[in-house]
């Protein structure tokens, strides 16, 4: 009804038979005006919070995620009188009701991390997440490698080609830091103490940094590897060529050190070889070997004890299977 012409007016209250005021009309007009205005300032204030967010040093992956789950929230939004309102947020939850429960936790956290930030900032008067709880995610059991199948997997790597040997250092370090595979990725060649066999990790989640020990056959493996990959400066990991040399000076991504471990468990017969897997062997491992959780955590790159001690309840389900 907002922009009708007079006549276009008269024709609408003989068509409906009830009267209409131009008074109505202007209010709509308003109303909508608003609208746009509110949807407008809710865009802006969360590009301010992405904006924030990369001064704060947050990681551009962490940064990707808010994106996408804000990005999500908005056509929600813009569906509502109030789009900042309980009714928005409620509308996008509803609407996550067929994701896998560790989406809907994802959007949920991320989304209410935005308007916890704005509601401080003054953006909103109130925060409409208040009281609501996050989907709780269920603690699933991720099985650790065994000593056979990291038997298998070196095994699988015999062959001496370039390939093989970097793929194998990639394999004991992982095995042996519990690194993920993104700063695994990132890792420089001058991060790397081949002396003290220690490895400085300076692209940690959240942009802290730490250092790592390695063992002596993973040291032997590391001495290999260095000598076919030579002094260039840049990241340690090099990719490979069609022949399986190594190609000097092309480094290889977090993607592509997910696709070797396919490869790695395609080669040997060894089911769901991926970084997180390593990662949690890891912590097994260590927990196993009496450990303390503070030196995992440390180690892991953990900001607190809780991821640690879910691997600790993982391993003692399991031994209590056993």
């Amino acid at each position: 009804m907002v922009g009708l012409s007079n006549k276009g007016l008269a024709e609408y209250k003989v068509r409906n038979h009830h009267p209409i005021s131009l008074d109505y009309v202007a209010d709509q007009s308003v109303h909508v005006t608003m609208q746009i205005s509110a949807i407008s300032n809710l865009e802006e204030t969360i590009e301010e919070f992405l904006d924030i967010c990369r001064i704060d040093g947050k990681s551009p992956a962490t940064i990707t995620a808010y994106q996408q789950s804000l990005y999500r929230f908005l056509p929600h939004a813009r569906l509502q009188q109030e789009p900042s309102s309980r009714k928005s947020i409620l509308a996008y939850l509803s609407a996550m009701q067929g994701l896998a429960r560790e989406s809907r936790h994802r959007y949920f956290r991320e989304t209410r991390r935005f308007f916890n930030w704005a509601t401080v900032e003054g953006h909103f008067d109130s925060n409409p997440f208040d009281g609501l709880k996050n989907v709780r995610i269920p603690t699933k059991i991720v099985k650790p490698f065994s000593t056979e199948d990291i038997q298998k997997m070196v095994a699988s790597l015999k062959q001496n080609l370039d390939r093989n040997i970097r793929d194998e250092l990639v394999l004991m370090l992982l095995l042996d830091t519990g690194i993920r595979r993104g700063e695994l990725a990132g890792i420089d060649l001058e991060d790397v103490d081949t002396a003290a066999r220690r490895i400085r990790i300076r692209n940690a989640k959240g942009g802290n940094q730490r250092v790592v020990p390695y063992a002596s056959q993973c040291a032997e493996k590391m001495r290999m590897y260095l000598s076919l990959r030579g002094t260039t400066p840049g990241r340690l990991l090099w990719s490979v060529h069609s022949t399986g040399h190594i190609r000097i000076g092309a480094p290889i991504t977090a993607s592509g050190i997910r696709l070797l471990l396919a490869r790695l468990g395609r080669l040997s017969g060894v089911d769901k070889v991926h970084a997180h897997r390593f990662r949690h062997t890891f912590a097994t491992w260590a927990i196993n070997s009496d450990a303390r959780e503070l030196d995992v955590q440390h180690l892991l790159g953990h900001k607190s004890l809780e991821m640690v001690r879910r691997y600790s309840a993982s391993y003692q389900s399991e031994q209590a299977a056993n």
